[in-house]
């Protein structure tokens, strides 16, 4: 998360998993920066707590090509190139 936003303050509760929900205030603040999917990173240092977004983003080797692997003639041509 970039230096750009302002400090913001909002509450959840904790359930009795310990699970929490990430309040509609924050998740509108960080706008396209968190995303269903995403991994929230919890640091406790010095008695101080801090949370950090850590984004999955799928598709990020669509763009890569095929690599060209043998032809292969049939099922047995595969497996006997798979156990060489």
């Amino acid at each position: 998360m970039s230096s750009e936003y302002n400090e913001r303050a909002a509450e959840s509760a904790v359930n009795d998993s310990y699970g929490t929900t990430i309040p509609a205030e924050i998740r509108a603040a960080l706008d396209e920066e968190i995303r269903p999917g995403d991994t929230v990173r919890w640091t406790l240092t010095d008695g101080e707590l801090s949370v950090e977004i850590q984004q999955e983003r799928y598709g990020t080797l669509a763009d890569l090509e095929p690599l060209d692997g043998p032809e292969w003639d049939g099922e047995t041509a595969a497996e006997s190139a798979y156990t060489e």
